[in-house]
């Protein structure tokens, strides 16, 4: 026989528990790749570490957070983490790419922010946090980019920064339809979890039946005979025969949730009393 179906959480705690997994992976990738850009940027000359050191350090702080809230996670606690990781990422780049504008040599710019919005595309625990972070790596890059004086702002690359834009636009057509695929999937999952326990219902009713057919067909023989041979008993008998077509007709009713069963070998049992006994 099947096995008894679990207790499916509910809509707001898988929800909790995704935005937590997205915020546990912002905060990984930032403790990660902070360090990693402050050793490749240790011979632009006037590059402040401070700045990966402080992003490295609330990555750090964060990610300790959703540890220990781990056994009871909230959406508003993984968006507050997700964006105040994101808010500290944005200082430590405006003052970074600032060092790497004024350094001699070519710097393709913003290659961090165009990273960062594909990246909250994929880990934003839901559709607005995602926009306003969208929005906030796009913003700064092209503030930093009229804070820079002309002469650096020359040395760009012929599209830069405009052409975030259009990584900004990729990334708001992945976040929508990441939160759109994530909400059509929980649908799916709660509509086969009530599937499952209609039928278990329905299996329930069914063994229900069975088990009173016997019983019913026992009954009404015995009637029959009482009948026959006690005739001053007919109005009592009339009384048990009218019960006796009530329970036919609820057996009647529980047969029309048959069509709707998927049986497997597993559930076929020849003892109507395996299926109400367990």
């Amino acid at each position: 026989m099947s096995p008894p179906l679990a207790p499916s959480p509910s809509h707001k705690a898988q929800q909790s528990q995704y935005a937590w997994r997205g915020a546990l992976v912002a905060c990984c990738l930032t403790a990660i790749g902070m360090p990693m850009d402050l050793l490749m940027a240790r011979e632009v000359p006037g590059m402040p570490a401070w700045p990966a050191l402080m992003s490295t350090t609330t990555g750090v702080v964060l990610l300790i957070v959703l540890l220990v809230c781990r056994r009871r996670p909230t959406l508003r606690l993984s968006m507050t983490v997700f964006m105040l990781n994101n808010a500290v990422i944005l200082v430590a780049l405006w003052i970074t790419s600032g060092a790497y504008a004024a350094a001699p040599g070519r710097w393709i710019p913003f290659q961090a922010n165009k990273l960062g919005a594909l990246a909250a595309a994929v880990l934003s625990p839901e559709l607005v946090s995602g926009l306003v972070v969208i929005g906030g790596f796009v913003g700064m890059a092209v503030l930093r980019y009229l804070a820079l004086p002309i002469a650096q702002q020359q040395r760009l690359p012929m599209g830069e920064p405009w052409v975030i834009f259009i990584y900004a636009m990729f990334a708001v057509a992945m976040l929508v339809y990441r939160v759109h695929s994530v909400a059509l999937s929980r649908r799916m999952l709660r509509v086969r979890t009530e599937s499952i326990a209609t039928q278990r219902l329905a299996r329930t009713f069914l063994a229900l039946r069975d088990f009173t057919n016997t019983p019913l067909q026992t009954i009404e023989l015995a009637a029959k005979i009482v009948r026959k041979r006690c005739p001053e008993m007919t109005p009592t008998l009339d009384r048990v025969d009218r019960s006796i077509d009530r329970l036919y007709r609820l057996n009647h009713a529980f047969s029309v949730y048959e069509s709707q069963i998927e049986w497997t070998d597993k559930d076929v049992s020849p003892e109507p009393s395996a299926l109400v006994d367990r």
